[in-house]
């Protein structure tokens, strides 16, 4: 089983690698309106998103493949650093500085959330479940995929997104090794007493950003490689209704939807990797639009956060983060919005 775990681990990175060297090769995106990229839906427009939706870019410091971005209540803004096994901290001026030097097991760091007592976890690929007391700085290992709380051997393949929920329940995407042609990926939740089980047992397509609608009733995961985003209904805390569950959003163009949030409004924002934009759509699945990066920016943006007015972009190819003045506040997270 490890050497599976391995031999998924180095297709994923080697994958997301060789995107990059090729996005270097490719022609400039063109210019596009909401029109030309509507995804299905009615086209709202951009106007109840943002006024002129210009980015700035509000840092070039870090490095790594930047993921998985959050805000502490300090206002400070961490970010992993995948291909490094850090977690930067970049100050409010935009300074950025390893601020967590994760252990050697700890391999490609790619997802963050602030609980509501202030502990930071992170998911791994290479490895699984961890939290840090923002403290100490102590970096402590939860579960990896040879035991997950109390799961049988090899209960995922590679962990890629995390999501807390008000509970203080962890919904885990499992994406290592799932494909199109292989859609093995999963959906585990992780309640508070510490206990892990899964609640989609295969059948997606690399599953990479999750996140819960504002009243905690619909739960949204997106499929990187079948570039579509899906809605699942939510019973209780880690209790699915996957009867009812519907695919809310077929993309087209890009690689595939990497990570998601969500404003106070229920309106759902996702990263999408390899076309330069960040995509809106409404709670019923209307679609307002596509906010791009700016020209001379890199085409894969990895993942998003609110904070102060503000929805921030990291972005991979090119270690930039892009933040754009947002009207609509965001979903209200334990260590910021």
């Amino acid at each position: 089983m490890r050497n599976a775990v391995i031999t998924a681990l180095l297709f994923a990175v080697t994958f997301a690698l060789s995107a990059i060297t090729c996005q270097a090769d490719a022609r400039p995106r063109p210019d596009a309106t909401a029109q030309s990229n509507q995804v299905g839906g009615r086209v709202l427009g951009l106007s109840a998103i943002c006024d002129d939706c210009k980015l700035e870019k509000f840092t070039s410091e870090c490095s790594g493949f930047l993921e998985g971005p959050v805000f502490d209540r300090e206002g400070n803004l961490w970010v992993a650093g995948i291909l490094k096994g850090v977690i930067w901290r970049v100050s409010p001026d935009g300074h950025c500085a390893v601020g967590i030097q994760l252990p050697a097991e700890v391999k490609f760091p790619c997802g963050l959330r602030f609980s509501q007592d202030g502990t930071l976890y992170g998911v791994a690929m290479g490895y699984g479940l961890f939290s840090i007391d923002m403290t100490s700085k102590k970096v402590t290992l939860l579960a990896n995929g040879a035991s997950l709380g109390g799961l049988p051997d090899g209960a995922f393949h590679g962990l890629d997104d995390i999501f807390i929920d008000h509970v203080g329940g962890m919904y885990l995407t499992d994406a290592a090794g799932s494909s199109v042609l292989n859609p093995i990926g999963q959906l585990l939740y992780r309640d508070s007493n510490g206990n892990v089980k899964r609640i989609i047992s295969g059948g997606l397509m690399f599953p990479n950003g999750v996140v819960l609608s504002p009243d905690e009733k619909m739960l949204y995961i997106d499929e990187w490689a079948a570039n579509r985003i899906l809605a699942v209904p939510v019973v209780s805390p880690g209790v699915i209704n996957p009867a009812w569950a519907y695919v809310f959003a077929t993309l087209s163009g890009g690689h595939g939807p990497d990570s998601m949030t969500a404003d106070s409004a229920g309106n759902i924002y996702v990263a999408h990797y390899g076309s330069g934009e960040v995509l809106v759509f409404a709670p019923n699945g209307d679609y307002y639009g596509p906010v791009h990066l700016p020209e001379g920016a890199g085409s894969n943006p990895t993942n998003l956060a609110f904070h102060n007015g503000y929805l921030y972009i990291t972005e991979s190819e090119k270690g930039e983060i892009w933040r754009v003045k947002a009207k609509i506040p965001g979903i209200n997270l334990y260590g910021g919005s």
